[in-house]
């Protein structure tokens, strides 16, 4: 029997781990998804949903994020960003102009005036992120695979993102050690909230996984996989996950012990993907798959990749935590991990995710399921010798995936892949 390499939820531990211009109306009624049984109950015990209202919730996220994209062209420089409203069923659209409200109502969306514009937040992440080292036009991967030295003046912050529901520039500061760095933000005024964590954020090399990649050796470090993809025109297989678990050319290894390939190219800090080459394909079979209950079998079939906004149910599974889900609360935020390692452009959920969860998918449930990203990392608490998610200690989970809307394109023009 062929081996199976399944895209399995897994995460890092920061422990501490056509549309645009076209006539758009009010939203059609709302429509049930189609879930897995094994989803479904991961979304009504982690989201405190019924059967029916988790089916539901899937299919409005769905027309939601259709919506985003158009409004954000649409409504222009008055756009203040966008997120998915569970108590209406809707997509909330912030804008800075008071008359085109009814513009954002009459296309099916909840409007919500408010100060600044999603234009001018993203500059003050961009000097944040500039100040941490992240250089102008930061995409040329090639030329920066180990990101830059941070400035003092962001000594003690360990996280940034643009906080669309409260119109603002979120930033997390270390409690005790970042009095000049929060004190440099008050020129920002009433754009900038600060809050205090007293856990610096660090990302794991290796955590255990679901169906595990063994870097190096069978038996050593491993992560998990995260989804399979393919050049259709060479027939080259590979698997994305994350790129912090191994450098490029290191040997990786499967669950059965038997070679899956090399790394092909990774990248960590700054970005944190990777692109696993597989070679053994006489001996692992691959395709469209996450695995629900690794490695216990249960799978679902992914098919594309989204970029959700804020609001939007999301899962993921790995050996430790299984399937969980949350729900994303911030995108594009900057993460500075231990060692002053910063990732930029990470999408923040509140799904549960432990030591165990490494490198493997998040993905959206519609009335298709699509790829959101790798796990990068999450906050992390020692519980009588283990790292545990926040909800064991009654705290807020807090975890972050890599964009499979930056890998994805990116390794496409690179390699030629896409997803099964």
């Amino acid at each position: 029997m062929r081996n199976v390499i399944r895209s399995l939820i897994t995460g890092v531990s920061v422990v501490a781990l056509g549309l645009a211009g076209s006539a758009v109306g009010t939203a059609a009624p709302h429509r049930d998804a189609d879930l897995p049984a094994d989803v479904l109950a991961a979304m009504q015990r982690d989201l405190g949903l019924t059967a029916e209202q988790a089916r539901t919730r899937a299919a409005q996220q769905d027309e939601a994020d259709q919506l985003d994209d158009v409004l954000k062209t649409r409504l222009g420089a008055a756009f203040g960003g966008a997120w998915f409203d569970a108590a209406s069923g809707r997509l909330a659209v912030a804008v800075t102009d008071p008359a085109r409200a009814g513009e954002v109502r009459s296309a099916g969306a909840r409007p919500q005036v408010v100060k600044h514009s999603e234009a001018d937040l993203d500059k003050i992440k961009q000097d944040l992120d500039s100040l941490a080292g992240r250089a102008d036009g930061d995409r040329a991967r090639e030329h920066d695979k180990r990101g830059r030295t941070p400035s003092e003046a962001v000594k003690g912050l360990t996280s940034w993102t643009v906080d669309v529901q409260t119109n603002t520039v979120t930033v997390t500061a270390l409690a005790g050690r970042s009095q000049n760095a929060v004190a440099g933000l008050k020129k920002y005024g009433d754009a900038v909230k600060v809050e205090y964590t007293a856990t610096e954020p660090s990302t794991a090399a290796f955590l255990d996984g679901g169906d595990v990649l063994y870097y190096g050796a069978f038996g050593g470090g491993y992560c998990s996989a995260g989804f399979n993809v393919r050049n259709v025109s060479t027939g080259l297989r590979y698997v994305l996950t994350a790129g912090h678990c191994g450098p490029a050319g290191t040997a990786v290894f499967g669950y059965t012990g038997a070679q899956i390939g090399t790394v092909q190219a990774a990248f960590f800090p700054t970005y944190d993907d990777s692109l696993v080459r597989v070679t053994n394909t006489g001996a692992w079979t691959q395709g469209p798959w996450v695995d629900v209950n690794p490695s216990q079998g249960g799978v679902v079939t992914v098919s594309g990749y989204s970029d959700s906004p804020v609001g939007t149910a999301i899962c993921k599974s790995g050996v430790t935590t299984k399937l969980t889900c949350g729900v994303i609360t911030a995108k594009r935020e900057t993460v500075t991990y231990s060692g002053g390692r910063t990732v930029y452009d990470l999408t923040r959920h509140n799904a549960c995710v432990e030591p165990g969860d490494s490198g493997g998918s998040n993905y959206r449930n519609s009335g298709t399921r699509t790829a959101e990203g790798m796990t990068s990392g999450a906050q992390l608490y020692l519980v009588n010798g283990a790292y545990r998610c926040g909800q064991v200690v009654g705290q807020p989970n807090v975890s972050w995936y890599y964009p499979a809307a930056i890998s994805l394109p990116y390794y496409q023009s690179a390699y030629g892949v896409t997803l099964w």
